[in-house]
């Protein structure tokens, strides 16, 4: 070959390669995926029902509610929503090529959006994400249990007791353990999440990002639900009923939930929630007066968690289970009383949250003079050796 021919050989190739340059981050060609392992990004829109859509009702909840939400309220017991979560634990299991076996090893890390990028083997993965629980006065009751990795439990810790002997027979003495409420947070559990090592099984290719992005149908759901309750007081008007302590608890509510599927446990459990009391409050064109508060728990016991397309009547197998709310109400002649109303009915009709009402004819309490307003609740404050007392539901 002649020197020219050379050069000219030469100038050909520089302009091939000058156009092949030009023209091959623009083409139509994806970037092939063979190799062990590749970054994916995978997208998780965060899907949160609203209070009306959880609690399901045929009626707008604000029209049953006569207690209102006023700034004191939200001081104590924050705002009536479910609150929108922003940061997330994810627990990745690598499962091969058959979906469905038992996990074996999980990978575990939060997030603080609503997408994450991880390295990931060919094959199925399982996935389950929680919200990172929130508590105002940073100590967290919720207690998460990962020691099988297949199902994950949520419970929460006894912060008091009840005795309840005075107000229905008990089998003995032992006082009964009253739970705190659980925060509120929620989770999902996408399945059967597929690598592939074809490029088209995936929704697109990120130019910027130089990666391969995948999206999962990731509805978080609530794992904790939100009672509003309230006592009305009928023909108060003389101060018969003088105040409250503020002491409230709830039974035969599950103690806890699985945090894969949303399904409660069949254990029942005391939960313990706070009240304050108003004065003074028309219901039904009479003045009355209404002990309010907001309780959070995980629900009735084996019980399906919510869907967005799922009924709020209770179709568990604890249907048995009563539900009775004990409060006190400390009146005028210096006596506490602790007072027991059964709500069975109306738990299991709105067994995802909702209003639960009690009506109390003042006149009907018993009002002895003397005693110790201080000394005369049956909520206990501290619990020592909680671990011994024992559920007694009251028949």
């Amino acid at each position: 070959m002649t020197s020219m021919a050379r050069r000219l050989w030469s100038a050909l190739t520089m302009l091939v390669v000058m156009f092949m340059t030009v023209v091959t981050p623009t083409s139509c060609i994806e970037p092939p995926l063979n190799l062990p392992a590749e970054e994916v990004m995978v997208d998780l829109p965060i899907v949160v029902a609203d209070l009306d859509v959880v609690w399901n009702l045929d009626v707008s909840w604000e029209a049953q509610w006569h207690y209102g939400w006023d700034d004191e309220d939200i001081n104590r017991w924050g705002e009536l929503s479910y609150p929108h979560p922003n940061s997330f634990e994810v627990r990745r299991y690598f499962v091969g090529e058959k979906p469905r076996v038992p996990h074996t090893e999980v990978d575990g890390f939060p997030i603080y959006t609503n997408h994450f990028r991880r390295t990931y083997e060919f094959g199925y993965y399982d996935m389950l994400i929680w919200s990172h629980i929130e508590s105002e006065t940073q100590t967290q009751v919720v207690t998460i249990d990962e020691s099988n990795l297949d199902n994950v439990y949520a419970s929460t810790t006894v912060t008091r007791a009840i005795s309840v002997n005075n107000i229905s027979p008990v089998t003995d003495n032992k006082p009964t353990a009253l739970y705190n409420q659980p925060e509120i947070f929620y989770s999902a559990y996408p399945r059967d999440i597929y690598i592939s090592r074809n490029f088209e099984d995936y929704d697109y290719y990120n130019e910027e990002e130089r990666v391969w992005v995948k999206h999962i149908n990731c509805t978080l759901n609530p794992l904790v639900y939100i009672y509003l309750v309230q006592i009305v007081i009928y023909n108060n008007d003389d101060g018969r009923v003088r105040g409250i302590s503020g002491d409230c608890a709830i039974s035969a509510m599950a103690s806890g939930t699985n945090v894969n599927t949303a399904h409660t446990l069949d254990s029942p459990c005391m939960v313990y929630f706070n009240t304050r009391m108003k004065k003074d409050i028309m219901v039904d064109g009479k003045r009355t007066d209404i002990i309010g508060g907001k309780l959070t728990t995980y629900g009735l016991c084996d019980m399906d968690g919510f869907l967005s397309d799922s009924r709020a009547i209770y179709h568990g197998s604890r249907a048995e289970l009563p539900n009775y709310l004990y409060f006190d109400l400390v009146m005028s002649g210096g006596s506490v009383q602790t007072m027991r109303a059964e709500v069975t009915d109306q738990c299991q009709k709105q067994c995802h949250g909702g209003v639960i009402t009690v009506y109390l004819d003042a006149t009907t309490v018993d009002n002895p003079t003397g005693g110790d307003p201080a000394q005369g609740s049956l909520f206990h404050p501290t619990v020592e050796d909680y671990d011994e007392l024992e559920y007694d539901i009251p028949m």
